[in-house]
């Protein structure tokens, strides 16, 4: 009977601990120089040391899901484009009831570029405070 109620005991602390993580999904759009920034990643540094992060797509628009609740670090890096003659082609099996594989080149193929700074979470200067379950989270980058 004690194994018994040693489980049952340390199921309900378990599931007690884990009932008190909130996230949040942060959602916005990144600009340089009043430019979309067409392709990269926004990189969240949490106060619980997790980072997390999302991809810029060809519009400048991100997401990022699950993100703790706390005030988090900002970073963005830009991804540079391949050129033609360095890209692997692959051959994908067709997709059966699962997503469509993206075509090769979704973007205008311009690169705008990202300050160094805003790359190094102890340099950018951006935070974002994370304490409702959708936050929106525009970044505006200079030169």
């Amino acid at each position: 009977m004690r194994p018994v109620r040693f489980v049952l005991l340390f199921g309900a602390a378990a599931l007690a601990a884990g009932c008190g993580a909130r996230s949040a999904e942060v959602t916005g759009r990144v600009t340089c120089a009043g430019q979309a920034v067409t392709g990269g990643s926004v990189i969240l540094y949490c106060p619980d040391g997790q980072i997390v992060r999302g991809l810029v797509g060809p519009d400048g628009r991100y997401t990022i899901p699950n993100v703790p609740h706390g005030t988090a670090a900002v970073t963005v890096q830009a991804h540079t484009r391949v050129p033609d003659g360095m890209k692997l082609k692959q051959i994908l099996p067709p997709a059966v009831n699962g997503p469509t594989p993206l075509p090769a080149d979704r973007g205008t193929g311009r690169i705008v570029a990202v300050p160094p700074r805003y790359t190094m979470p102890e340099e950018s200067g951006l935070s974002v405070v994370v304490d409702r379950p959708l936050v929106g989270y525009d970044i505006a980058l200079e030169r």
